[in-house]
């Protein structure tokens, strides 16, 4: 079962175990950054504005006695 840093004390020598990179792609308005606020914050905005550029956050959780780390990206959904 995954827990929002349980047992996890945030500080410079706390072990991780595991690190994910993800990258959120998709087309404009459909919700990635919401997706990610959700993950990371646990926050929902219905007024939230358009990503420019990239937006990065990170949680830690507790997966079976393993500390995993996410690192993941948001992506303004424009085609360049």
């Amino acid at each position: 079962m995954a827990t929002g840093s349980g047992g996890y004390d945030g500080g410079q020598n706390a072990r991780i175990d595991y690190v994910f990179k993800v990258v959120l792609i998709g087309d404009s308005a459909v919700g990635k950054s919401q997706i990610l606020a959700r993950f990371a914050r646990n926050d929902f905005s219905l007024d939230s504005k358009a990503t420019i550029g990239v937006e990065f956050q990170t949680r830690t959780l507790v997966i079976q006695h393993k500390s995993v780390k996410a690192q993941i990206w948001d992506t303004a959904g424009q085609e360049r």
